[in-house]
């Protein structure tokens, strides 16, 4: 399993939490993801073997949070 830490700045209230927490909760091999309003961070937990941070990146961009490690 290997750690994630991502700074997402349009993250703002608790709708971008939730979207974030389900678009990259569907995402195979995502085991978890945490998401701090206030900071704007992103944690995820993930299995390197069934995704990466690229995809894990591109899903964030995709769903309207572009962010940086």
């Amino acid at each position: 399993m290997e750690q994630l830490a991502l700074t997402a700045p349009d993250i703002s209230c608790d709708h971008c939490k939730h979207t974030i927490e389900e678009e990259l909760g569907a995402v195979p091999g995502v085991r978890s993801v945490s998401v701090e309003v206030p900071s704007k961070h992103v944690s995820v937990s993930f299995d390197p073997a069934s995704t990466s941070e690229a995809t894990i990146m591109r899903k964030l961009d995709e769903a309207g949070y572009p962010a940086s490690a």
